[in-house]
């Protein structure tokens, strides 16, 4: 199973709405985590802007990188600029870090409700392209190698 983290300043608002798409794309076929560098409590207003897609993200809470360094994570996907020389060595030895940046984030922090909306699509698409393309990689390989499997089993057999 995949582990992807989401990382961001505060976890607050931008990480929060990634995260609950990632969760919903990957429909169970991957762990999503999210953190901040320096995480604040969750803005209402981002809740209300998921419950809008139908995304219920009311019982996450905001956590700091730290929190996650018995993980071997995937993906570390960084949400604003300048996250990713932060991140610890020790939970970014085997990821793969992908940078994602949201020119909004100080409207995100200020409440803007239009920000939000205009965030959460582009988060929304961003995510769904992110997952739809790493899932079928994963699950090429997959495929692929348990052809070879059979293959190599047949060949034993003759």
């Amino acid at each position: 199973m995949l582990h992807i983290l989401v990382l961001s300043i505060s976890n607050a608002t931008a990480g929060q709405m990634a995260h609950g798409f990632m969760d919903y794309f990957t429909n169970e076929r991957a762990q999503i985590y999210s953190a901040g560098l320096e995480p604040e409590e969750i803005h209402t207003t981002v809740i209300d802007s998921m419950d809008v897609v139908g995304i219920d993200i009311s019982d996450y809470s905001s956590n700091h990188i730290n929190d996650y360094k018995k993980i071997s994570f995937d993906y570390i996907i960084t949400i604003g600029e300048d996250i990713a020389s932060h991140i610890p060595d020790s939970i970014s030895d085997k990821a793969s870090i992908i940078e994602f940046p949201i020119s909004n984030i100080e409207d995100l922090n200020n409440g803007d409700e239009g920000a939000f909306a205009k965030a959460r699509k582009k988060i929304q698409a961003y995510c769904e392209e992110f997952i739809e393309s790493e899932l079928k990689k994963i699950e090429k390989t997959k495929a692929i190698k348990k052809v070879k499997k059979k293959l190599k089993k047949k060949k034993k057999q003759d």
